[in-house]
């Protein structure tokens, strides 16, 4: 299932490729002297470090995709993809079955949780890309992310009689953004690593 998410994610993610540099733009790169060293070999061993290894492994191979920075940017991208999708789907499902009682309340949770994953993500790709804002900060929105994008799955389990008809797209959602949790937390612990000296200071 993880391979699956994995391929359809690179799809979304090749069909922005030609305005990818664009989009990242300077501000979404750190300064030199910030940007962990060796990030070729770096991003595998983010990824070895997140839930969902594969879908992270799968980022790194993208173009544009070479800093650490560039890999969170990206998991925050797709993350961001899924949630808008997911809300339009479940839209639409409460629309074509006419959603009643106690389908009505849940697919207005669902909805109304994915629309605050995409909230949570957009501010957290504006702390990274400013480079503002303290390790909590983006850790807090990324965890809000990671809260709401269980909503839809907790709607449904106070209704246990009613079977869930978004339950692999709850999945999916919910490991992207789950991983740019993992992945920042990995990416600022690499940050707050002091800088190895280049050689004996002269004088």
């Amino acid at each position: 299932m993880e391979r699956f998410v994995c391929a359809s994610l690179l799809l979304i993610l090749a069909s922005a490729a030609a305005v990818e540099a664009g989009r990242m733009g300077p501000a979404a790169v750190l300064p030199a002297n910030h940007v962990l060293p060796g990030a070729g070999g770096e991003l595998p061993r983010i990824c070895d470090q997140v839930r969902f290894k594969t879908i992270c492994r799968g980022f790194t191979k993208l173009p544009g995709v070479a800093t650490p920075r560039q890999l969170l940017l990206a998991s925050i991208r797709v993350a961001t993809d899924k949630a808008n999708e997911a809300k339009l789907r479940v839209q639409e499902y409460a629309a074509r079955t006419h959603a009643a009682g106690p389908m009505a309340s849940i697919t207005d949770t669902c909805r109304d949780g994915y629309d605050s994953v995409v909230r949570a993500l957009e501010e957290t790709r504006q702390l990274v890309e400013a480079n503002k804002g303290t390790s909590l900060d983006l850790n807090t929105k990324a965890s809000d992310a990671v809260t709401h994008a269980d909503e839809c799955k907790d709607a449904f389990a106070d209704f246990p009689e009613i079977k869930s008809p978004f339950a692999a797209m709850q999945q999916n959602v919910f490991r992207v953004v789950d991983n740019v949790l993992n992945i920042a937390a990995v990416v600022q612990q690499g940050e707050a690593r002091p800088a190895k000296p280049l050689g004996p200071h002269v004088h």
